[in-house]
């Protein structure tokens, strides 16, 4: 079996594997970035809110966003009791704050070329297949008839979680299930005046958002979804299965160790009313590739992964509670999400 050696081994070319990517390589370490699909899967897309902007121009893809064509906004609408009320980002001196709502395609994109440009060996159509363990340390993983050592393997497999589940790492699952369906209809709403609106519902929530070609992405959540269940904006594409997909909240404790960190929802996952998770996918990998890189100058390895697990569950907690406080108790007297999540 041939093999491969790097310093550092990125399984998954989303936001936050691209953000490892081009941190690692911004840090002068020699990078292998690999990702299981040759395309990226339909989404109604990601919302970047103003506060992106540094993290984005850090990582050299800023000028390209901006260039992208984008549909921007300058604020979000929040329903509840069938209250709304527009909530605008703010404005300085050079006019209004906007935000992106981004292709996900177009914007992956636009990331992954940056970490190929960066000097990351970009493959694609690269299955990890199992994870090499060397005197307890994750050393690498095994693909199809290769090997790829490295001093140090980033997880960026969002959800699935790849790496977390090889290693049988606990999970700890903090609130009810929840399942999130989407999709895209055709028209424009004038009450929306081009502005996303966040609506809250019983046993869950909604998200509507224009896209500036007479079309709107949605997104809806509930607790507990049954299979089955139809939307009645009417599914032109969607999640996998009528279901949804689970976005039950969840943590892995450890989400870095010996050899190995994990990145953006492998590490911790929330549904996507926390409107950041874009930036935490980005700001962890960027975070890990800092840490890999002080550990490979000959830093304490243990006190990075222990810095970097600290971080991820102070975030995970704070927006645990704030998603928890946007939830609220329905006519039958079951608990909110966050009274659920505290047990």
């Amino acid at each position: 079996m041939s093999g491969k050696r790097t310093d550092i081994l990125v399984i998954g070319a989303g936001p936050a594997g691209c953000a490892a990517a081009i941190s690692a390589r911004q840090a002068g370490l020699e990078t292998i970035l690999i990702e299981a699909c040759t395309s990226v899967h339909n989404a109604p897309g990601e919302t970047l809110h103003p506060g992106v902007e540094p993290i984005l121009r850090k990582l050299g893809v800023w000028n390209d966003i901006t260039a992208a064509g984008f549909y921007r906004h300058h604020g979000i609408w929040r329903e509840s009791n069938g209250v709304r009320t527009f909530m605008p980002y703010g404005s300085d001196s050079n006019g209004k704050w906007l935000g992106f709502q981004a292709d996900r395609r177009t914007l992956h994109g636009i990331l992954r070329r940056a970490a190929s440009e960066a000097g990351a060996v970009f493959k694609e159509a690269l299955t990890a297949q199992d994870a090499i363990l060397q005197h307890g340390r994750v050393d690498g993983v095994v693909c199809k008839e290769s090997e790829i050592r490295a001093r140090w393997v980033f997880d960026a497999t969002g959800r699935h979680a790849w790496l977390a589940r090889k290693l049988n790492l606990c999970v700890d699952r903090a609130g009810p299930p929840l399942r999130v369906r989407f999709g895209w209809k055709d028209g424009s709403d004038r009450c929306l005046e081009g502005q996303p609106l966040f609506r809250q519902r019983k046993d869950g929530w909604e998200w509507l958002a224009p896209l500036g070609d007479d079309r709107i992405a949605w997104v809806t959540l509930d607790q507990a979804a049954q299979p089955g269940m139809e939307h009645s904006t009417g599914v032109r594409h969607g999640g996998k299965g009528a279901a949804g997909l689970d976005m039950t909240w969840r943590l892995h404790p450890s989400c870095a160790g010996p050899g190995y960190f994990l990145l953006g929802d492998a590490a911790a996952l929330l549904d996507p009313a926390s409107s950041n998770g874009v930036l935490r996918a980005l700001m962890s990998g960027m975070l890990a590739a800092d840490l890999a890189a002080r550990a490979i100058s000959g830093c304490d390895e243990e006190a990075a992964a222990r810095a970097y697990a600290e971080w991820i569950e102070a975030l995970f907690n704070h927006h645990r509670n704030s998603l928890g406080n946007s939830y609220y108790r329905n006519g039958s007297g079951k608990a909110t999400l966050e009274e659920q999540a505290g047990k």
